[in-house]
Formats: structure tokens, sequence, C-alpha cells
């Protein structure tokens, strides 16, 4: 019976119109883990890589900016295909990132969550961040120095038969040259310890609603120019759910500057 809930809670996330090619997950994780895992991969929180934005890289952002972001997770352990093969998903998404003050911006996230079995669905999300503290690790004017910021984002998806809601609040922490030449190439590090919480809610009555409070890992590599309005950056997200992989991705930033 547990078996036959797990299949059916993958179902009704990953559409597949084929009856041969019914997805199934493997009992080992929960069915909790398999709803609340998908809620947060299928949705832009969890599914797409996170953004070096201008908080991140200790920069002021004078103008709107795009960022374009393509994330790969795969379904280890938590969604298998008919013949034990690995169904992965493939999220895109475009996030306007808006500035709010010298130390503070918005995004609005608009993407397409796409399995390898099944079909496609649509995600959304809003969030921001804030810069918390600057702490020099040296007394010269040229050297590094820790920031640390506050961020939260709340996601949504909606693949056929159910209803994914899923957000975050975390402390992203960079690690930041001091000043140089302007048209010097900047490589910022960058890590995101976060608390996340996730709602799997099927149409479908017969189920009722699977919810989870989560830790998740992000974190990056910002590389930009200062006399550039190209950016980019890669990225991971890790889920701390039983039998889930990591989340990897690109994202490439326009304007802001």
């Amino acid at each position: 019976m547990r078996k036959t809930c797990l299949a059916v809670c993958t179902m009704l996330v990953i559409h597949v119109t084929s009856a041969a090619a019914q997805i199934v997950i493997v009992d080992r994780p929960s069915f909790n883990d398999a709803a609340t895992f998908l809620a947060l991969s299928r949705t832009p929180v969890g599914g797409l890589p996170p953004i070096a934005t201008s908080t991140i890289l200790g920069e002021v952002q004078s103008g709107v900016a795009l960022a374009l972001r393509y994330g790969h997770v795969g379904g280890g352990d938590l969604i298998l295909g008919p013949n034990g093969e690995e169904v992965s998903l493939n999220n895109f998404g475009a996030t306007a990132v808006l500035p709010l003050g010298t130390g503070s911006t918005m995004s609005l996230t608009a993407g397409v969550s796409a399995p390898t079995q099944g079909s496609s669905a649509l995600m959304l999300s809003i969030g921001g961040d804030t810069r918390l503290t600057a702490m020099p690790l040296s007394d010269t004017r040229s050297g590094m120095r820790l920031n640390v910021g506050l961020n939260g984002e709340l996601g949504y998806g909606k693949p056929s038969e159910a209803t994914l809601v899923a957000g975050s609040v975390g402390l992203p922490i960079s690690l930041v040259s001091g000043s140089g030449p302007r048209d010097a190439m900047h490589i910022v590090p960058f890590l995101t310890p976060a608390i996340t919480f996730s709602s799997f809610d099927p149409d479908d009555p017969r189920f009722e609603n699977e919810s989870g409070v989560h830790f998740m890992l992000g974190g990056g590599l910002g590389i930009y120019n200062r006399t550039s309005t190209v950016a980019f950056n890669v990225g991971f997200q890790y889920m701390a759910i039983s039998g889930a992989t990591t989340q990897f991705g690109i994202a490439l930033t326009l304007g802001g500057r």
C-alpha cells in the first residue's frame, strides 16, 4: 500500500500520458520526503540556482537586471522510471532583479520545469534580499571582507493534478575582495544556509496534503566586471531530504549597472 501511494504521488506531480511510461518512486524515501522534494525542486526555490545579486557581490545596483537561469535536478533515489531509470528535471527561468536602496533587491521569477519523462509545468516566485553587515578581514582598504545578508523567497508550481508551494529564509554569506581596478574581473564565492518549507497539495481528494520543513544549503561563484553589464554565476542547491540529489545550474545576468 505504501509503495502504491508513493507511485501515485509521483504521477500527480509528473504527469505521464502513456500507461507504459508510468513513473514510480522507490520505497526507501518516505511519502512525505518524495512530495516535499518535488515541491521544492519544481518551484524556483530549490529548482533553480541562486543568483549572485548585488547584495551578495557587495556592489550597488543602479537599474533593473535580468537573470536567465538553468537548473538540473536528478531524481536520485526519489524518482525512477518504469525500468529503474532515473527521471530528472530541467528547469528554466527568467528573473527580474530590482534594486531597493543601496543594499537590497527584490526578484520576480517565471519559468518552466521540464522532466525527462512527463509534461512541463509552470513555476513562479517572488523574493528579496538585504545586506546585514560587512566585516573586514584585514585593516587594509584593499583587504577582503565577509558580507552577511538575509534573503527569502516564496515559490509556486502547477504540474498536472497538483499544486506546489515552497519557501525559504536564508543567510547569504559571501567573501568579497577589496577595492581594485574598475576593469578587473571579480570572483565572489558565496554560501546560503536556509530553512525551507514546502507543500504538495494533490487535486485528487483521495490524497491528503503533504508538507515539511527542511534545511537547504545553496551557494556558488559570482563572476563579474564592474565595466560590463553582463555577469555570470554557477550555483547549487542541496536539499537535506533523504534520497535527494543536489541541484546544479548556471545563471547569466544582464544589466543592473
